[in-house]
């Protein structure tokens, strides 16, 4: 769970307060933290829903509710609540019309007329968007038209794929020919000269379907003739691998064989109090990759929908479309065909519901568990699922992409409320009625009553969706875009890592960008701490952890879940982490009281070269200091000289950083942190900052999105 040097607080507790001056307000806080991953109380239907439900229970259920043995005894209890089925659940999602798609594309062509490439690309992908696939040739119409303004835009690729779709898509046969043609055209600028030779002599037997007079029958001859000749003996180039905007994520000293994202200098470490948590087993220098790990599950949020791939979450340049519904777009087919195989088969014609209902995206992402796999593999697994939970070791090594590790992580399940399990069971039986209509348990009577018993594999799963909605509130991840004004870069790139947008290289500038919640279930051991240890970046959903400051045997991975010592006083930070993950923290940061970066003192504490505690402010003339803890004796004049040769390195990391130099930033600002951490004792305002640059420029190196700087 995302838990560090914290303290779980059980529900007495919290009633009650905590020692340094917490009270009621928490309660308060931490039920409605725990409702807002749930659903909006100021949009959609299922808040209004929820209390029209509670109307019909007393405080008694409820406490009962809270104390029943297990989630399956509460799902079975929740569906004989009648009142619960008067909600009516039925497909609902945005559907395919012919006259939108015509319209649309008669903007498209208005636009390429008119030489507007870029608005006639957006016109055209909503005329495909909107196309319906089985009447008539408005599909691959939309698609043929797109490939033609992608030609122009240079983007062969793309144009490739569009074209493909076309041809499967029955485009017609009196216009084959002009799609071919563009095909061999966009294979010449690639330099992949055999493929064009075929796709030119496809287009010349394509010419017999055409409806063209025998004058334009003709040159089109004449010009395919040439274009057949123009690649005879030539050879094709070898094609560009594409290059990732982000430097290698090779793990540190090799991946571990325990946890095979992350290094093998990270190990795990259980208490009664953290959980399971990741430490290093031998000093880390600053700057090094610790992890690296795509997602067990994760969901994009609704609004971005129409600029990132639904499956890989690859920035959109000419969007693919679900066969059924407009409300997704892939990057690829590769990726629908992905997508559709798996979750989106049984979300497709539910997802308009789910926007209606103003529930969450956690409970998004609970569903997507479970929909990314069939009912077999719950079925064959359901032995498995009493297996208690085991620390992963080199006879029982942490398997990431087992749906275990997901269901095994913290829900802390033993401090909820009876109220909490009621809300969520509510949501669990509505995402089974979602899956009963999908057809996930065979065919479905919609005449039917809806209150019907269950059955076994719907009790299954109606648990299962339980207990993800209790993992999901404390080990989703959230998906960032980090938003900074730079140097536009290539249209290729991913969504999650740095957006840059024109203007001049600021690397301080960044705004992070909301874009969805993932499961990354060896990034999840990582606990918190208001002095961070780490940072991350995204490679496409990929997430790399690096270490932000030098790391000796035994200390935790720690990363940030949101409130950082520097920006937020002790109080407030404890209250939010309370409030919404269940703990007080007991960080250095927390248990010495650090002051925000404002309020920090201009003068250092030197490190003792031997214990590492402070040393006493050198008095006199005296070089040494002796260390109050371990009586040893350490060169004050010494480490002073060392500290001011280390200014020299921050003030060069700051110019590259300032120059849009990242590379040449973060080596400096990783020397001056491994320097300045063996010299003083935090907290320091300068190592602080430095830490907080490096901050900014990891999340640079994740994958680039470019944007439009705003004038």
């Amino acid at each position: 769970m995302k838990s560090s040097s914290c303290v779980v607080m059980g529900n007495e507790e919290l009633r009650n307060g905590v020692s340094n001056g917490m009270d009621d307000l928490e309660e308060y806080l931490h039920r409605l933290c725990s409702e807002v991953t749930l659903w909006s109380t100021k949009e959609g239907f299922f808040s209004h829903f929820v209390e029209q439900i509670s109307a019909h229970v007393s405080e008694q259920f409820l406490e009962k509710f809270g104390k029943m043995k297990d989630d399956d005894e509460r799902f079975r209890k929740i569906w004989e609540v009648k009142p619960i089925h008067t909600l009516k659940v039925t497909s609902f999602f945005k559907q395919k019309s012919r006259e939108v798609s015509e319209k649309r594309r008669n903007d498209g062509n208005k636009a390429f007329q008119d030489k507007k490439y870029q608005q006639a690309l957006i016109a055209y992908s909503q005329a495909v968007m909107r196309a319906p696939h089985h009447d008539g040739d408005t599909y691959s119409l939309a698609l043929a038209n797109r490939s033609a303004v992608l030609y122009h835009l240079e983007q062969y690729r793309h144009c490739l794929t569009d074209i493909d779709l076309a041809l499967k898509a029955d485009y017609p046969p009196s216009l084959t020919y002009k799609v071919l043609d563009r095909r061999g055209q966009c294979l010449l600028k690639l330099r992949q000269y055999r493929a064009a030779f075929e796709a030119f002599k496809e287009a010349a037997q394509a010419l017999s379907a055409a409806d063209l007079n025998e004058k334009k029958l003709t040159v089109w001859e004449k010009d395919l003739g040439k274009k057949i000749d123009m690649c005879h003996g030539k050879e094709d180039e070898n094609e560009e691998k594409s290059t990732s905007q982000s430097p290698s994520a090779n793990l540190f000293c090799g991946p571990s064989r325990v946890l095979p994202n992350a290094s093998s200098v990270v190990t795990l470490q259980e208490s009664k109090d953290e959980g399971r948590y990741a430490v290093v087993n031998r000093r880390v220098p600053t700057g090094q990759v610790l992890m690296a790990e795509r997602p067990y599950a994760s969901v994009l949020m609704e609004n971005k929908s129409g600029f990132h791939c639904t499956h890989c979450y690859l920035r959109l340049v000419a969007p693919v479309p679900c066969e059924w519904c407009c409300g997704v777009a892939f990057c690829s087919p590769k990726c629908r065909d992905l997508a559709v195989s798996s979750y989106h088969r049984w979300e497709c014609r539910f997802l308009d519901l789910m926007i209606g209902s103003g529930v969450s995206l956690n409970v998004s992402l609970a569903l997507r568990v479970a929909a990314q796999h069939d009912l077999l593999f719950f079925q064959k697994l359901q032995d498995r699922l009493s297996q208690p939970a085991v620390l992963p070791s080199t006879t029982s090594p942490h398997r990431p992409e087992d749906y275990l590790s997901f269901y095994h992580m913290a829900g802390l399940e033993e401090h909820r409320s009876g109220r909490d399990f009621f809300h969520r069971a509510l949501i669990a039986a509505f995402l089974l009625k979602i899956l009963q209509r999908a057809h996930y348990f065979g065919k479905w009577d919609d005449e039917g009553p809806p209150d019907k018993p269950l059955t076994e594999d719907e009790a299954l799963l109606g648990r299962l969706l339980l207990r993800h909605l209790q993992v999901s509130q404390f080990n989703a991840h959230e998906l960032h875009s980090p938003l900074v004004p730079l140097a536009p870069c290539n249209p290729h790139s991913q969504i999650s890592g740095m957006t840059f947008m024109s203007g001049e290289n600021n690397y301080v500038a960044t705004k992070s960008v909301f874009l969805g919640l993932a499961v990354y279930p060896t990034v999840a051991f990582c606990n918190h701490s208001c002095f961070p240890a780490v940072a991350r970046f995204f490679d496409g959903d990929k997430m790399v952890i690096v270490n932000l400051r030098p790391l000796s045997p035994g200390d935790a991975v720690a990363e940030n879940y949101g409130p950082i010592f520097t920006h937020m006083p002790r109080q407030e930070r404890q209250r939010k982490l309370l409030s919404r993950y269940w703990f007080r923290c007991r960080c250095e940061a927390c248990e010495q009281d650090w002051p925000m970066y404002e309020m920090m003192p201009e003068r250092r504490m030197l490190r003792c070269q031997t214990c590492g505690t402070a040393l006493p402010v050198r008095t006199g003339n005296k070089s040494h200091v002796k260390c109050t803890q371990c009586g040893s004796s350490t060169n004050a004049v010494d480490a002073c000289k060392a500290l001011d040769k280390a200014q020299k390195v921050f003030d060069s990391a700051r110019e590259y950083m300032d120059e849009g130099r990242r590379e040449e930033a973060i080596r400096d600002f990783n020397r001056y942190v491994d320097t300045v951490s063996g010299l003083v004792v935090p907290p320091h305002k300068e190592l602080h900052l430095a830490m907080q640059s490096l901050r900014h420029l990891v999340a640079c190196r994740g994958t680039i999105v470019t944007a439009p700087a705003k004038k």
